[in-house]
C-alpha cells in the first residue's frame, strides 16, 4: 500500500531529510493561515507599498505569487469548512500606535521603513491595513490569533491554545516563507508539532528565498506538499479511509 508521503509528500531524490514520521489525525489538524493581512499581503498597503515606494521594482516577484497564494488559501479554506476542519488564522499586529509591545529590533525596522516611506500604521490593530484580506475573512466560529512577533509561539501563549484544542499537526500556509513563516514552523516543530507546508499557498519575497526556505525546512522542520489539489486529494482520502488518521513513514 502506498504511504501518504510517498504519494504527496515533496522529497527531491538524494536530498537528505532527518524528519521523523508524520501522524495526521484529521481531528488534530489545524490549517493555519500565517499574516494574509492587507500590511503585509497586498500590493497596495504597508510593508509592500512601503517597500516598493523606496525600492521600485523590488516586490514585483511577491506581488505575482501573491495572485496564486491568495486563491489557494481560498481554497484550502473552503476545503477546511466543508470538512469540519479546525482553522486558525495567525495575525500581527500591536493595539498601541508606538508598538511599544513589539521587540525593540521589530520595532525598529517598521517604524524607519514607515518614516522613510511617509506610510504609517502597518501594523496597528486600529488601522485598516491590520484587516485580514476580504477574501480571507475569517468565518464565525474560526480561531484569530494575534502575535506580537515573526513567529507565532514568541510573544504570546500560541503553544497553550493548540495544547488545548488538541492539535498535533499543522497545515502552513501564509507569508512570508523565510520570516513569519519559517519561525513559526521551525518552533512548532521543536515544541513537537507535526508541520505541513502548502507551497503553493505560501508567498515569499523572491524565488531563491522561498525555493532555499523550503529545502531547508524539508531536512527536518516539516513535510513539504506542492500544491492545493495535492493537499486536498491527501485530507480527502485520509477521511475517506474512515479511520480519520493516516501515517507518513
Amino acid at each position: 500500500m502506498t504511504s501518504v508521503e510517498s504519494k504527496y509528500f515533496y522529497q527531491p531524490s538524494g536530498e537528505i531529510s532527518l524528519l521523523p514520521p508524520i501522524n495526521i489525525n484529521l481531528a488534530k489538524t489545524a490549517l493555519v493561515v500565517i499574516d494574509m493581512q492587507y500590511h503585509d499581503a497586498h500590493a497596495d498597503y504597508g510593508v509592500v507599498a512601503a517597500l516598493e515606494k523606496l525600492h521600485p521594482g523590488s516586490t514585483a516577484y511577491y506581488v505575482e505569487r501573491l495572485a496564486t497564494v491568495v486563491p489557494a488559501i481560498r481554497r484550502m479554506l473552503d476545503h477546511a469548512r466543508s470538512t469540519n476542519l479546525h482553522v486558525i488564522h495567525v495575525v500581527v499586529g500591536s493595539d498601541y500606535q508606538d508598538l511599544r509591545d513589539f521587540n525593540k529590533r521589530m520595532r525598529h525596522w517598521i517604524i524607519d521603513l514607515q518614516e522613510r516611506s511617509g506610510l504609517n500604521d502597518f501594523y496597528w490593530t486600529k488601522s485598516p491595513t491590520f484587516k485580514i484580506l476580504e477574501e480571507l475573512t475569517p468565518e464565525e466560529g474560526e480561531t484569530v490569533f494575534r502575535k506580537r512577533s515573526f513567529g507565532a509561539f514568541n510573544s504570546t501563549n500560541f503553544e497553550n491554545l493548540l495544547r488545548e484544542m488538541d492539535i498535533e499537526t499543522l497545515l502552513i500556509s501564509g507569508c512570508v516563507t523565510n520570516y513569519c513563516v519559517e519561525t513559526t514552523v521551525r518552533d512548532a516543530a521543536d515544541r513537537g508539532f507535526a508541520v505541513v507546508m502548502i507551497d503553493e499557498a505560501i508567498a515569499g519575497f523572491s524565488k531563491e528565498a522561498h525555493d532555499a526556505t523550503m529545502a531547508s525546512l524539508r531536512g527536518g522542520f516539516a513535510a513539504v506538499i506542492p500544491t492545493t489539489d495535492a493537499s486536498i486529494a491527501m485530507l480527502d482520502e485520509i477521511f475517506a479511509s474512515g479511520q480519520r488518521s493516516s501515517t507518513q513513514g
